[in-house]
């Protein structure tokens, strides 16, 4: 069994080393696009690279974000693939897997072909802020990161492949994707890091949307102020390895879709 990670980063260098690190422990290929990085996050990947063998520097450009640009990694590994194999379909530049990717994965059976993360979502309060000095590295940084979202969120994380998956730019996902399995991989998610990283955050979502991103359309914020959030309405992370969040933000499995999915693996489809 392999794992093909799909990478889409820019601007990450206060976080790429410690995720890439991570991720090549149990990724056979990271396979990276950067769209147009202009603070070393480029140059980082091939440094380590060159350390790490599975890490895969495979296209620099800075043409307008989507979603489905990772659809040109996807179409461009796909024929080393099997039906033992999974990808991490849309690997994230600031998420940490608490569970092993490898050992979770082994074990599934045959006819689940999507794996949905549950992700413990961290935020930056505005009580770090005045308590704390931030170097804008995360490996130093992490420590003072200690509240996360009471809700989780969830979305698909890795996809099994098979020879009917197919893949355009504008699609955000390949299809057809199958059975999705009813656990989900744990995530650490740290989306905001630090003032410059929120700064870095904000101007380039907000030159997604101006270059006609759809993605991004909850940012509704005027400035990176807008992604700071109060403690008291947080979770304080008790750094015993349990997380107490009350279920998720969005529906991991929607009954039409499963009763679909049943019908076509009845009948082989995803085979």
């Amino acid at each position: 069994m392999k794992i093909y990670s799909l990478l889409l980063i820019k601007d990450e260098i206060d976080i790429i080393s410690p995720i890439l690190i991570s991720a090549s422990y149990w990724s056979d290929k990271i396979i990276v696009y950067d769209n147009g990085s202009t603070d070393g996050t480029w140059e980082k990947v091939i440094e380590l690279s060159k350390q790490y063998p599975n890490i895969i520097p495979y296209i620099q450009d800075s043409r307008p974000f989507h979603i489905g640009l990772r659809s040109i990694l996807f179409n461009n590994f796909k024929h080393e693939m099997t039906s033992k194999d999974w990808w991490c379909i849309r690997m994230d530049g600031d998420e940490f897997y608490i569970d092993n990717p490898k050992e979770f994965l082994k074990d599934i059976p045959f006819k689940y072909k999507q794996v949905w993360k549950e992700s413990i979502e961290y935020q930056l309060t505005k009580e770090d802020i005045k308590e704390h000095i931030f170097s804008g590295s995360f490996k130093e940084d992490e420590k003072k990161i200690n509240y996360y979202e009471k809700k989780s969120w969830t979305e698909i994380r890795f996809l099994r492949h098979n020879k009917k998956l197919s893949w355009s730019q504008n699609q955000k996902l390949p299809t057809p994707k199958g059975l999705t399995y009813s656990k989900k991989i744990l995530v650490k998610h740290f989306k905001f890091r630090s003032i410059n990283q929120l700064k870095k955050r904000f101007n380039n979502r907000q030159k997604a949307i101006t270059d006609g991103c759809n993605s991004f359309k909850h940012e509704i914020g005027t400035s990176w102020e807008y992604y700071l959030r109060n403690r008291a309405d947080l979770v304080k992370d008790s750094q015993d390895g349990n997380y107490h969040t009350i279920g998720s933000v969005k529906r991991h499995i929607r009954k039409r879709s499963l009763f679909i999915n049943i019908i076509l693996n009845w009948f082989k489809y995803y085979d």
